[in-house]
């Protein structure tokens, strides 16, 4: 193994932003398989009205603070700028502790031994915070 410690930068995507309500297409029978449109008990306007309910419901997120919805304003990928480092070396707690320390690192999260996520805070330039981290972990 090469003695030089890499890091490949990727943008963190939060994989629910995106999600639209109109993804349901509810007029295409979609939700059909929900309802029983032959029933006596449901005529065609509460079977319309109950296929909108489903394609509105509010989405959540669980958090040590309980259950909260999940919207533009608790959206982790908009209030946080998230990124992501490939490393080519193991994520030692010494390395993990240099990366944490460094100034504009707002959070780290360790996922596996060549692989962490971080945010960046926003009054800071992301590009001058990876090269910082980069000459902090040089052997």
């Amino acid at each position: 193994m090469k003695d030089d410690h890499n890091i490949i930068w990727e943008k963190w995507r939060d994989p629910f932003i995106g999600y639209d309500e109109n993804d349901i297409d509810i007029d295409n029978g979609s939700l059909d398989n929900f309802f029983d449109e032959d029933s006596e008990d449901i005529n065609n306007e509460e079977l319309l009205m109950e296929k909108n309910n489903i394609a509105k419901q509010v989405r959540v997120i669980s958090t040590p603070m309980g259950l909260i919805p999940y919207n533009e304003y608790t959206a982790s990928g908009k209030i946080f700028n998230f990124w992501i480092g490939h490393t080519n070396f193991n994520i030692s707690p010494v390395v993990a502790q240099k990366i944490e320390q460094t100034e504009g690192v707002e959070t780290l999260d360790v996922f596996t031994r060549y692989r962490f996520r971080i945010s960046i805070g926003k009054a800071f330039e992301s590009r001058d915070v990876m090269l910082n981290i980069e000459s902090q972990i040089k052997p």
